[in-house]
C-alpha cells in the first residue's frame, strides 16, 4: 500500500472539498508562511520603542523616529516635490484636507502637533482704488494730457501666497482704472486676508496692460500680507510674471481618500466625484480636473499612472499622463467595494473586499474576484468583509476583520488573515493589532497595539503555528505504523492525526525526539496530519515500515 508523502506545503483553499485539494494545500493554516515551499512559523513582533498617548486607528512614519498617529481613518501622501525643503505631508481625515511640515508638526507628544488647511483661498474683496495721481511736469504741477490715443484702462487683482511659496487663485478684478496721463501712479487699498488656518504670509499684485478685464494680468509686486496700501508707479514694460494660478482652487472640505499617482498628480474623492490636482502641486485642484462616477466612490488607490476607484457598484479605472486628459473606464465586474480601508495597491493591481471575495482590478481595467477559486461567496462572509482593513507587505494582502464570537451581533474580537495572490491561497493570523503602516522602504509592517508601536514579524522568536493537511483517501482499514517529520528542530513540533474526521492521536511538542518515530495502532480510509509548534516543517511522510519511507 502506498504511503502518504507531503513534500511541499501551501495555504488553504476552502472552496475545494478537503479530499480534493492539491496535495500541498491545507485545510487549516495558522501563523505560518510558505516562502520556501515548507511550513515556516511566523515570528513575533519587535518593540519599536515608540509610544503614543492613545490607541491609534492610523499611523504614519514621517522620518527618523517621528511617527504620526490619529484616532480615526486618515489617508496620507508625502510631498511629490523632489527634496522638499519643508518635508511636507498632505492628508485627508474627513474634516477637511490638511498639510503639515517639520517646522510645526514635531512639538509635543501627539504628532502631528499642528497643521494648515490645504490650499490657498482666493481674496474675497477686490482691490480698492484710492487715487490716480498724474505725474508732475518740470514745474512741479500735475500733467494734463488731452491726447486720447495714449489713455489706458487697467484692472488690478491680487493673490495670496503661503510661507511655502504656494500661490492661490486671484480675487475679483478691481474697478476699471482710467489712466489719461502716462506715468500716473495708482494708490491701491488692500483688504486683510480671510480668517483661517491658511499660513498666508504674502500677497502678489497683478494688473492688466490692455483695456479689458479679461486681459492678461502681469505681476506688479509681492508684498507682506500686513501691507494694506500700495502705490503702483510702474510702467508697463516693468511688469514681470504672468498670472498663472487662475484655477488653483482649494480642494473641497469633504474630499477624502488622498493618494498620489506616479506622474505627480494627487487624487481625492467626495461622493461620486473624483478630483485630480495640478501635477506636483497638491494644493491646487482645478474644477476642470474633476470627473464623476455613476455610483458613489468608497475607496481609491493608485497603480502607476492610473487610479482604481472602488464604488458602491462597479469599479472604475482612471488613467492619463496629465490631469487634463484623464479617461475613465468602468470595469466589467459587478463587485462593489464594501470597505474603504480594505483597498490596497499591489504591484500592477489593487485588491479590495467585495461581496463575493477579494476583488482584483488591474491598471488596464481588467477585473476579477481574485479569490473565486479559493473560497465561495458564503465562506467569504465569515470574514465580515464590510469591516476588513488591509495592508500590502511582501506581495501579500494582510487583512483584519471584526469578529462576533458569541453571535450576539456585537463585535468582540479582531481576527486576521493573509491572502497570497501569487499562490492564490489563504492563511490565518492570531497576532492582531489596532493600526498599521506598511513601510515601502523596508517592506516591513509597523503595527500599533494599544499605545505602543511594534515591528511585525521582525524577531527571531517563532509564533505557535498550525497546519493541517488535506484529507488523503486510502483503502478502507489502512494503517500506518511509521511517521517521519523532517524539521531542523523536531523537538519543537507536535503532530495530530485525524481519521474519518475524528482526532485519533496527539503527540505534543517535546514528545518527538527523532525525525522518524512509530505510531500507535489506528486505521481508516480518510487520513489527515496536523503539525503544530514552533519549528519549520519540511516534509511529512507516513508509511507502513521504515523501509518504505522514500528517500
Amino acid at each position: 500500500m502506498a504511503g502518504i508523502d507531503i513534500t511541499t506545503m501551501r495555504g488553504e483553499i476552502p472552496r475545494d472539498a478537503d479530499g480534493l485539494l492539491p496535495q500541498s494545500n491545507s485545510t487549516y493554516a495558522e501563523n505560518c508562511h510558505f516562502d520556501c515551499g515548507v511550513i515556516t512559523p511566523l515570528t513575533a513582533d519587535i518593540d519599536a520603542s515608540i509610544a503614543f498617548t492613545f490607541t491609534p486607528q492610523a499611523v504614519f512614519h514621517y522620518y527618523d523616529d517621528y511617527w504620526f498617529a490619529w484616532d480615526h481613518d486618515v489617508d496620507v501622501i508625502r510631498s511629490p516635490i523632489a527634496q522638499d525643503p519643508y518635508n511636507r505631508i498632505y492628508y485627508t481625515d474627513g474634516e477637511y484636507p490638511k498639510l503639515t511640515s517639520a517646522d510645526i508638526a514635531l512639538v509635543g507628544d501627539n504628532l502631528p502637533s499642528a497643521y494648515y488647511r490645504l490650499g490657498v483661498p482666493a481674496p474675497e474683496t477686490a482691490i480698492g482704488i484710492s487715487a490716480v495721481t498724474p505725474p508732475n511736469d518740470d514745474d512741479g504741477n500735475p500733467v494734463i494730457d488731452d491726447d486720447p490715443t495714449n489713455d489706458e484702462t487697467r484692472y488690478y487683482c491680487e493673490t495670496y501666497v503661503t510661507a511655502y511659496g504656494e500661490e492661490g487663485p486671484p480675487g475679483p478684478a478691481s474697478a476699471d482704472v482710467e489712466i489719461t496721463a502716462p506715468g500716473s501712479s495708482v494708490t491701491l487699498s488692500l483688504a486683510a486676508p480671510p480668517a483661517g488656518n491658511y499660513n498666508i504670509t504674502r500677497r502678489r499684485i497683478y494688473r492688466t496692460v490692455t483695456t479689458t478685464s479679461d486681459a492678461e494680468f502681469l505681476e506688479v509686486v509681492e508684498l507682506d500680507i500686513a501691507v494694506t496700501s500700495y502705490v503702483d508707479s510702474l510702467a508697463s514694460d516693468e511688469l514681470t510674471a504672468t498670472l498663472e494660478t487662475e484655477d488653483y482652487l482649494m480642494p473641497p472640505d469633504n474630499m477624502i481618500g488622498l493618494c498620489a499617482m506616479n506622474n505627480g498628480i494627487s487624487v481625492g474623492f467626495a461622493s461620486n466625484e473624483i478630483m485630480f490636482s495640478i501635477p506636483y502641486l497638491p494644493y491646487a485642484w482645478p474644477d476642470a480636473y474633476k470627473l464623476s462616477t455613476y455610483d458613489n466612490i468608497v475607496a481609491i488607490a493608485s497603480v502607476d499612472t492610473a487610479v482604481v476607484a472602488g464604488t458602491e457598484g462597479v469599479p472604475v479605472v482612471f488613467s492619463g499622463i496629465t490631469p487634463g486628459n484623464i479617461s475613465d473606464k468602468p470595469v466589467q465586474l459587478n463587485q462593489a467595494c464594501l470597505s474603504k480601508r480594505s483597498m490596497v495597491s499591489m504591484l500592477g493591481f489593487v485588491l479590495y473586499a467585495g461581496p463575493a471575495g477579494i476583488v482584483k482590478v488591474t491598471a488596464t481595467g481588467a477585473g476579477s474576484v481574485a479569490t473565486a477559486n479559493v473560497m465561495t461567496r458564503e465562506q467569504w462572509q465569515a470574514f465580515n468583509p464590510t469591516t476588513v482593513r488591509a495592508w500590502s507587505v511582501g506581495g501579500n494582502y494582510i487583512g483584519l476583520y471584526d469578529y462576533d464570537g458569541d453571535g450576539d451581533g456585537v463585535y468582540d474580537s479582531v481576527r486576521g488573515f493573509i491572502y497570497d495572490p501569487n499562490n492564490n491561497d489563504l492563511r490565518r493570523l492570531t497576532n492582531t493589532f489596532d493600526a498599521a503602516y506598511a513601510d515601502p522602504q523596508s517592506d516591513l509592517l509597523y503595527v500599533a497595539k494599544g499605545d505602543e508601536l511594534w515591528v511585525s514579524q521582525a524577531s527571531q522568536t517563532p509564533l505557535s503555528m498550525r497546519w493541517r493537511s488535506k484529507v488523503f483517501h486510502v483503502p478502507q482499514g489502512s494503517s500506518y505504523s511509521v511517521c517521519r517529520v523532517m524539521s531542523p528542530s523536531v523537538i519543537q513540533v507536535g503532530i495530530r492525526f485525524f481519521i474519518e474526521g475524528q482526532l485519533a492521536c496527539t503527540m505534543p511538542p517535546g514528545s518527538i525526539v527523532d525525525n522518524i518515530f512509530r505510531l500507535p495502532v489506528m486505521a481508516g480510509s480518510k487520513w489527515q496530519a496536523e503539525v503544530y509548534g514552533y519549528a519549520q516543517v519540511d516534509r511529512i511522510t507516513l508509511a507502513q515500515s521504515v523501509k518504505e519511507l522514500p528517500a
